[in-house]
């Protein structure tokens, strides 16, 4: 065998086109699959990275949103999942206001902040992954979006 050959084949596979599209656990099954020993790394598009090199880890970038953005009240009594999407406000704030953004799901990130800045031009915008662990302090203005669909192809490095 040629050295050529040998290096090629230490290195394996090296970027997944196949899995633009797919939610981060069937990217993951796909990546892992190829490459068992990989370190994935999943991040919303836009994410600050280093630029370090390690062969072993793969950034996945997510950008579509998974599901309804809601309000969540202060001193709200109902269990709010921790991964669900939140907009945090006073009761008074909270009563006349838009509640709910159903017509962001399945948009990019970028196309959803700017429906909910139109409701709420004051909104301080949160991208998170779909799972990240938050906080549960009150922020008045908070939205969180969380986003779940791999958006470019993921690669070593």
């Amino acid at each position: 065998m040629s050295s050529s050959t040998e290096a090629a084949g230490e290195c394996g596979k090296t970027a997944w086109p196949e899995v633009v599209g797919l939610s981060i656990e069937e990217a993951k099954k796909v990546i892992l699959k190829d490459k068992p020993d990989a370190d994935i790394v999943v991040l919303p598009i836009g994410a600050p990275v280093t630029k370090d090199f390690r062969p072993n880890r793969v950034r996945i970038f997510v950008d579509t949103v998974a599901e309804t953005p809601h309000v969540v009240i202060k001193n709200d009594t109902h269990s709010v999942p921790e991964y669900n999407y939140q907009l945090m406000m006073s009761s008074e704030e909270g009563a006349g206001g838009k509640r709910s953004w159903p017509e962001v799901v399945g948009m990019t990130i970028d196309e959803a902040k700017e429906v909910i800045l139109k409701d709420m031009p004051d909104a301080e915008i949160e991208v998170l992954v779909v799972g990240t662990p938050v906080t549960r302090d009150f922020r008045p203005n908070r939205v969180r979006i969380f986003v779940d669909t791999v958006k470019s192809t993921p690669a070593v490095g």
